[in-house]
């Protein structure tokens, strides 16, 4: 087990010093570049860990991304490995949720963007979200049955046109590996040495695919402020 978390301010080097355990880790053999996996949340970040990496010698065999096309990648291996039909990632969100609206409809679109947003970072889908929208004291300005509505009629046309967004790749990934025992081994075997910069911007739905994927292991090294979440 190897659980570390490095706490520190804003400028302070956090992801020098996550580059720098990658690196140091690999040149004394306590870690495999091969299975090595280094997520954060934006792609100009994960440029940033990429270029970090390869100043310190470090090029091609790391896995460094988001937490999005990360999991979209292993997801259309799994598509291909399991014969299922690829699905196209949408990740205008607004356009999708407007396209179930007519135009009378959308002077509260931004209200319903909100609500559905926190939902499926949370990994709530339209039939769960009424229930768990009351319980957690949730109160959106169009009212909580309007949001439940709209969110059906949303994932009903994306089932219909048979595309996803970026919540439903991570939310796919982690319910194939909670029913799937062989698929979930293998991705721990893969990535095998976990980082994770600016960890205090985890979601639901990210913590659970970090806790999916240290299971057994426990070779997690985190990096954040809870300050700027």
């Amino acid at each position: 087990s190897r659980l570390v978390a490095v706490i520190a301010g804003a400028g302070s080097g956090k992801t020098r010093v996550l580059t720098r355990r990658i690196a140091w880790r690999i040149a004394t053999e306590q870690a495999d570049d091969r299975h090595t996996l280094a997520l954060t949340f934006t792609r100009e970040a994960a440029g940033e860990l990429r270029r970090r990496l390869s100043r310190l010698g470090i090029r091609e065999r790391v896995e460094a991304g988001t937490f999005h096309s990360v999991m979209l990648a292993v997801l259309k291996q799994r598509w291909v490995d399991t014969g299922k039909t690829a699905r196209t990632v949408v990740s205008d969100r607004r356009r999708l949720v407007g396209d179930v609206l007519d135009s009378s409809q959308r002077v509260g679109l931004d209200g319903l963007i909100k609500e559905i947003d926190w939902a499926t970072a949370r990994g709530v889908n339209a039939d769960r979200y009424s229930a768990i929208a009351r319980r957690e004291g949730r109160k959106p300005h169009v009212g909580v049955e309007r949001v439940a509505a709209v969110f059906g009629d949303f994932e009903r046309m994306k089932r219909k046109r048979g595309v996803i967004d970026f919540d439903d790749v991570l939310g796919l990934v982690i319910r194939d590996m909670e029913y799937d025992r062989e698929f979930a081994d293998s991705l721990r075997w893969r990535f095998r040495h976990l980082l994770v910069d600016e960890a205090q911007d985890l979601n639901p739905l990210q913590h659970r695919l970090v806790d999916l994927l240290r299971t057994d292991r426990n070779d997690l090294f985190l990096v954040g402020d809870p300050a700027q979440a």
